[in-house]
């Protein structure tokens, strides 16, 4: 076959053997336990309560059962539960043909394809649904893809359709999907429900379960060069190649290699473990008299080779169908797939073997006890239905097997235990050894399988009666006597005191919600002479919880208890009201007064605990953010009283709405600080009017989806939801956190650094004028980003706002300074932007400067005074002007007094 041939086959119709075995402890634990329920589905709460996990945890290895196809989803009266999948035995593709109803039922419905299907992406599939009317009247029938498969119904042309048939016709209905080219290659489960609410309601909805496997398109492409192998023997999906158990299969691979080079193949199997198989190939002489194995197939061009493929599974390896995919591998091209499926068929081994063990052999007045042990050393699944015959003529005994019926998984030992017990008890033997009563166990497999032992015999020994009960004919004379006195006791004794035979409540669980109170019933013997009835009632903990109630008879029932009560021979009252309707746990006593002696309790009962169950308080079923990852939002939207664009939003779901008096959503850092101000929601007077947009009520649960949180900085949070009952008082009946919910800063942006209005070169050169008036430059600047950034000018005059403008002043001589504009954010990165400010003189006015600078005298050293442009230098020589030849230039430095700086050499300040 060429390297684009694609494997398209069925899904893997259920679990085999091999592969619970294989699982993961936790998953083989519950599933083992799921196959012994066949075909009973379980909810989630017993599947967590069986493996011992939270429901989160077990829900997750349900899914991961369902997404592989080993167990399947079912909706039992709105409840979802989960059912086991098993392989189809001995590797048949059986199409089912679904009578779905209990026979004399009304419709009956096959499906075409039944089980599951593999289509290509981007390809179409077909699905059949035919119906047959066997009821006595006309029906209008709908077939239609259930809502929860919203996939399939994308994919489908017309996903909802309506028969009507008349009685004893039939009609098909076709499916048409579409798989789209860009579909993921998964499985995807589905359903087709067949309803007719309008003629048949307690006969249907009819639900069918199944699946499609999704594979990855491929596209063909044929080169000549491409190598190609072929398998032989050929197999098929019809044809499989048999292996016995414990056999081997070998299948010889010839590959031809067309390409103009040396090329060396590898063959591997993906789908099965390296126990399962073996691969040889052509040894080769490396040197003389040296036979190694070689680790692949090196062919010359054009040339051909075989590789030997040994499938070997072990010995306990269900049977069944396989179809491992064969792949070989090119040393020139490594991307080259070549592929192939090889069809196995493991046939069955149907050995079993079957003992039954005495634990109890002899017995007097007790029942016989016997054990059936049963071993499948077979590779099938056995189902064997054990049932006890008695093999003597007389039935003497009673048969008891629990379990009758034994499913036993191959490589597996499980055992029934056989319960004999005598019945006749006057035909025990009174001489002898005992009587020896026969019976057998008849093993039947449901699947008419063979078996080593259809039935199994056994003996139980009744053992006769001992010496003593000879004696019973000199005690019947005497019992007779003592009948005899005893009716004269009876005829002349006083009469008997009130006897309260029966008090109880006819429910031992109240609940609050239903505002019930807890009712009473009693039965008292002999009531002719009974004067009252005391009722009190207690709580555990020994405090009143009822008012005490008399009830006066005197030889008639009290008007109170007319409706609740009959008298006869024995008083007889049901469902007597009292006033216990708070929650808690009641002990109610009755307490019976004679006329002969009111004073004197004549008996005295009381019930057991009795429980008034209060309101379930509200639970949080789900609390989370909308995503965990949001970014800041800008200053000017913060300050705005408005739902921000990227707010954190929260979803939570919460049970038990009727009871939800308050919520409270609180916001923290991780370090457990409060960062966001407190939200209360009062649920008094239903859902409040803010939460109206964002929840809704159904069924008793509430639901909100996107409700805006308050978040004001980028940072990180921990919201926490807590629900405040009707019944508490302050602290909370329930509460959740979210996992962090991350707020990302903005990112810092300096948007505006202007001087002048204009933005200014990397260096910014200004002339100095014979104005003395100090000289200033305008500096804006506006940064965006996060709320927490530092914007600072420096030099001076340091930390500033985001957005301003300031008048900076500049030096009145020559001189360079660098105005730098630095944002740091919360996370120390800071950004920048600089200007160099130089301020010169024009060489014309340097020239002026200079013809006016007084002479210096030379008698008296002078102190330099700096220049400015718009007044030259004086020197204090009694106030007198200096000479001008011995002013200092502005064209070169002058020297200076060796204590002092020249006045180039002083450092740029403010004038």
């Amino acid at each position: 076959m060429t390297a684009t041939d694609a494997r398209i086959t069925g899904l893997k119709a259920g679990l085999s053997m091999a592969e619970v075995l294989m699982l993961p402890p936790q998953q083989r634990k519950i599933v083992q336990w799921m196959m012994k329920r066949s075909p009973e589905g379980v909810t989630l709460n017993e599947a967590a309560f069986h493996i011992d996990l939270n429901q989160q945890a077990t829900l997750a290895l349900l899914d991961e059962l369902v997404e592989e196809g080993f167990i399947e989803e079912v909706l039992t009266s709105g409840e979802v539960q989960y059912r086991v999948r098993l392989a189809a035995k001995r590797g048949i593709q059986q199409q089912t043909i679904q009578q779905t109803l209990a026979p004399g039922n009304p419709l009956a419905v096959i499906f075409n394809p039944s089980g599951d299907y593999a289509v290509q992406a981007g390809s179409k599939f077909e699905i059949y649904v035919t119906v047959t009317n066997k009821g006595a009247e006309s029906a209008l029938i709908d077939v239609f893809v259930d809502e929860l498969s919203s996939l399939m119904i994308q994919w489908c042309n017309a996903p909802r359709q309506r028969l009507a048939l008349g009685s004893n016709s039939i009609s098909e209905v076709l499916f048409e999907f579409d798989v789209p080219i860009t579909a993921i290659p998964s499985t995807y489960n589905y359903s087709i429900i067949i309803d007719a609410p309008l003629h048949y309601p307690e006969d249907t909805p009819i639900r069918h379960g199944a699946r499609i496997q999704v594979l990855p398109a491929i596209e063909t492409v044929v080169r000549v060069s491409d190598p190609t192998f072929t398998v032989l023997p050929p197999t098929s999906s019809r044809s499989p190649a048999a292996i016995l158990p414990g056999g081997i299969l070998q299948v010889n691979v010839i590959v031809h290699n067309r390409s103009d080079r040396v090329d060396r193949f590898r063959l591997n199997c993906l789908d099965f473990d390296e126990r399962w198989f073996s691969i040889r190939y052509p040894e080769g002489l490396q040197t003389a008299g040296l036979v190694i194995p070689n680790m692949g197939l090196n062919l010359n061009p054009g040339e051909q080779g075989e590789i030997l493929l040994q499938f070997n599974p072990p010995l306990g390896v269900t049977a069944g169908l396989y179809y491992p995919t064969i792949r070989l591998y090119s040393a020139n091209n490594p991307d080259l797939v070549l592929l192939d499926v090889v069809y196995l068929e493991i046939l069955p081994s149907y050995l079993l073997n079957a003992e039954m063990q005495i634990i109890v052999g002899r017995v007097k007045r007790k029942y016989g006890v016997f054990e059936v042990k049963l071993m499948n050393a077979g590779n099938t699944v056995r189902e064997i239905a054990c049932q006890a015959i008695p093999a003597d003529e007389d039935e003497l005994c009673s048969y008891t097997i629990s379990p009758s019926l034994l499913r036993v998984l191959p490589g597996e030992k499980i055992s029934s235990q056989v319960t004999v017990t005598p019945l006749k008890w006057w035909r025990r033997p009174i001489f002898g050894a005992g009587q020896l009563l026969n019976f057998r166990i008849e093993l039947e497999d449901r699947q008419q399988l063979p078996l080593p032992y259809a039935s199994l015999p056994g003996t139980l020994i009744w053992e006769p009666r001992p010496w003593w009960q000879f004696l019973l004919v000199l005690l019947t004379g005497l019992g007779t006597l003592v009948a005899i006195a005893f009716l004269v006791w009876w005829l002349l004794r006083p009469p008997a005191p009130p006897k309260i035979l029966q008090f109880n409540s006819s429910d031992t669980l109240y609940q609050q919600a239903n505002h019930e109170n807890i009712r009473l019933s009693w039965e008292i013997r002999n009531p002719k002479i009974l004067q009252r009835l005391a009722l009190s009632g207690l709580f555990a903990d020994g405090s009143a919880a009822v008012q005490p109630v008399i009830y006066n008879f005197n030889g008639k029932v009290p008007d109170e208890l007319q409706q609740f009560c009959q008298l006869g021979q024995v008083l007889t009252c049901a469902n007597v009201p009292t006033d216990a309707r708070k929650p808690g746990d009641y002990v109610f006593e009755l307490q019976a007064f004679t006329n002969d002696n009111p004073n004197v309790t004549a008996d005295v009962v009381k019930t057991n605990m009795i429980k008034i169950a209060p309101v379930p308080p509200p639970a949080i079923l789900e609390f989370a953010s909308a995503k965990p990852i949001y970014q800041e939002t800008p200053i000017n939207l913060q300050k705005q009283n408005q739902i921000r664009p990227d707010q954190i939003r929260l979803n939570w779901k919460i049970n038990n709405f009727d009871t939800i008096k308050e919520l409270r959503i609180i916001g923290r850092s991780p370090e457990g600080l409060i960062i966001s101000p407190l939200q209360q929601y009062n649920f008094s007077q239903d859902i409040p009017k803010e939460l109206k947009s964002f929840c809704q009520q159904q069924q008793n649960q509430l639901t909100c989806r996107n409700v805006p949180a308050n978040n004001r900085e980028a940072k990180d949070y921990i919201f926490e939801l807590q629900v405040i009952s009707k019944t508490d008082t302050d602290k909370p009946s329930a509460s959740q956190k979210t996992d962090v919910i991350k707020v990302q800063p903005l990112p810092s942006k300096i948007v505006e650094f202007k001087i002048n209005g204009a933005n200014p070169p990397a260096k910014y050169s200004i002339p100095l004028t014979q104005d003395k008036a100090n000289k200033f430059i305008n500096i804006s600047w506006k940064v965006e980003g996060t709320s927490n950034i530092i914007v600072e000018l420096l030099p001076a005059p340091g930390t500033v706002a985001r957005m301003g403008t300031i008048a900076y002043p500049i030096s009145q001589q020559p001189s360079s300074e660098t105005i730098t504009l630095q944002v740091t954010n919360s996370t120390g990165e800071k950004i920048n932007r600089s200007v160099t400010i130089e301020t010169f003189i024009p060489p014309s006015f340097a020239t002026s400067q200079t013809n006016q600078l007084p002479k210096l005298e030379e008698a008296k050293p002078q102190i330099p005074v700096i220049p400015t442009p718009a007044q030259p230098a004086q020197t204090p020589n009694n106030g007198g002007s200096a000479s001008p030849s011995s002013s200092p230039s502005f064209g070169s430095p002058q020297p200076s007094q060796p204590d002092q700086l020249s006045p180039l050499e002083l450092p740029p300040g403010f004038d």
